[in-house]
């Protein structure tokens, strides 16, 4: 595939800006268009509008578009795949015309398709990356302009899809997805169980998330996540919303989503939700509610890049629903939070002392941070083996052997839960 230097950044028809790629060929620099900036909005709280010009040396718009982009195992099979130089610019070019968020990245001279283009995603093809056979098998083609362009940043390996009276299509060019399809990592099929679970348990206890349900391709189960920063997903007028994540509004790279060893204190996101949302209240509580619930279920993996903010139509930030939601202790991934509680990283052994250098850090009053964990402690307690929770499951497509299998993570919500009275 030929190299362009310049990318055009979209927003339904509207243009945003430029991307080009420096003069190291590594770096990125980006460019908003003077229309935009009349009557547009930020496309970041680390790009405000008072400043057209980001470039490459700058790094802040490198940061922002690359994280855009699948990270880890999943970037280096689509890499493969494709058959690309491993760089940002060079991915954003060839994968860039479905991204999380509202815009659309092209290359010059075209122009975000006015309807979408869609056809049936193969079975055969789904199967075959279900199976762990070959990643990214539905990107083969030897026609580059017949392949989807699908980003989804994070090491998962997942894919865009559009729904439609209950079958699955592959967007083609820059037309948008309705949902996520996610696969387990290979070893780890327990994830999509675990994932599907924590997501509906989430729900039921009053944090908002992505409506998670289990498919099947073959004997190989998968997630289909509905998206947050889609509106009309079920009429015919599907439109992209645009999002950001915390690494993203922060000016972070995606190397640095964990605190441990150079990224972002929890303290640090709740100050950057306070100063992007308006009104501010409801997603401070809801940031707050999400640490507890990923301490309370062992979610270790909740760092700055599992947290976004979604834009309205006039350029105001709200918290998202959460997503990602897995129980990584109980799976055994690493078992040090993401954030830590008051400088206690181990989420079993938590005291009040560590509550309270929390609460002080966030700007919180401890009493009121003891009520929020209290609350949801109880509900959790109160839901992980209900009946409410089992249907809610079997409707998003669990099995009775699935709800067997997630004993373990009942029972360590349950011991989380208990711990809890004593914070």
């Amino acid at each position: 595939m030929s190299r362009l230097e310049t990318l055009n950044v979209w927003h339904g028809t509207r243009l945003v800006g430029t991307l080009w790629q420096g003069g190291d060929e590594r770096l990125m620099g980006f460019e908003y268009d003077d229309a935009w900036i009349a009557t547009g909005s930020a496309i970041s709280n680390s790009l405000p509008l008072d400043r057209k010009h980001w470039p490459p040396e700058d790094q802040r718009a490198h940061r922002w578009f690359g994280n855009l982009l699948p990270e880890e195992q999943a970037r280096a099979a689509l890499i493969k795949r494709l058959g690309i130089v491993d760089d940002d610019f060079s991915l954003l070019e060839a994968i860039g015309g479905d991204c999380a968020g509202a815009l659309v990245i092209l290359p010059q001279g075209q122009l975000p398709a006015q309807e979408g283009e869609y056809q049936p995603l193969p079975q055969d093809k789904l199967t075959q990356w279900a199976a762990f056979r070959e990643r990214y098998a539905l990107m083969a083609g030897d026609d580059p302009s017949t392949r989807p362009r699908l980003s989804l940043a994070g090491a998962q390996d997942k894919i865009p899809v559009l729904v439609k009276s209950g079958e699955l299509y592959l967007p083609h060019g820059a037309a948008a997805s309705s949902h996520i399809l996610k696969f387990a990592v290979e070893g780890r099929e327990a994830v999509i169980l675990n994932e599907l679970y924590l997501n509906t348990l989430a729900n039921l206890a009053g944090l908002p998330c992505a409506r998670t349900e289990m498919r099947y391709a073959g004997r190989h189960a998968y997630l289909l996540v509905e998206r947050y920063d889609r509106s009309g997903i079920d009429t015919a007028k599907l439109q992209r919303l645009h999002q950001e994540d915390l690494c993203q509004a922060m000016g972070l790279a995606r190397t640095h989503k964990y605190q441990i060893p150079n990224g972002p204190t929890f303290a640090q996101c709740v100050q950057m939700v306070r100063q992007a949302c308006r009104p501010a209240a409801k997603s401070v509580l809801q940031l707050l509610l999400w640490q507890i619930f990923n301490v309370l279920v062992g979610n270790s993996d909740g760092h700055a890049k599992n947290l976004s903010l979604l834009q309205d139509d006039k350029g105001n930030w709200q918290m998202t629903p959460a997503y990602d939601l897995v129980g990584t202790v109980v799976l055994g991934y690493h078992p040090g939070l993401a954030f830590s509680i008051g400088g206690q990283f181990n989420s079993q052994q938590l005291l009040p002392r560590d509550w309270q250098a929390f609460a002080d850090e966030c700007g919180f009053s401890y009493p009121f941070v003891k009520r929020q964990i209290a609350r949801l402690a109880a509900r959790l307690a109160e839901l992980i083996d209900s009946r409410c929770l089992q249907q809610a499951l079997t409707d998003a497509g669990l099995s009775e052997r699935g709800w067997r299998r997630l004993q373990q993570q009942r029972q360590y919500i349950d011991r989380q839960c208990r711990r809890a009275a004593r914070w």
